[in-house]
């Protein structure tokens, strides 16, 4: 790997980093920490009051929700770092390009 592509590599990561701490803090910034805490608990003392088949039914239907938000999620995932390959292998013919003009 030359010079060049390991600045370019480095400044990559170092864009999507930043990036990512950005968007996570801003996500962060919106939620008091006490808030999903509150949530977990009346969830339970809800749930708590049922009978055990309904509690069964409402956990089940809990966990396929958070299931297809994983899937989501992985989803999404996928795309991103489909999108970033596709970008990276353009920013290389930029670059060899370039390159090749001077």
């Amino acid at each position: 790997m030359s010079m060049k592509e390991e600045a370019l590599k480095e400044f990559v990561d170092n864009i999507i980093q930043e990036r990512m701490q950005s968007a996570f803090s801003q996500m962060k910034a919106g939620k008091e920490p006490d808030d999903e805490d509150d949530v977990e608990r009346k969830y339970e003392e809800a749930v708590a009051l049922l009978p055990e088949d309904k509690q069964q039914a409402v956990r089940a239907y809990c966990d396929a929700i958070f299931d297809s938000g994983a899937d989501a999620e992985q989803f999404f995932y996928r795309l991103g770092l489909s999108d970033g390959l596709c970008l990276k292998k353009l920013v290389k013919k930029i670059l060899l390009s370039l390159s090749q003009n001077n």
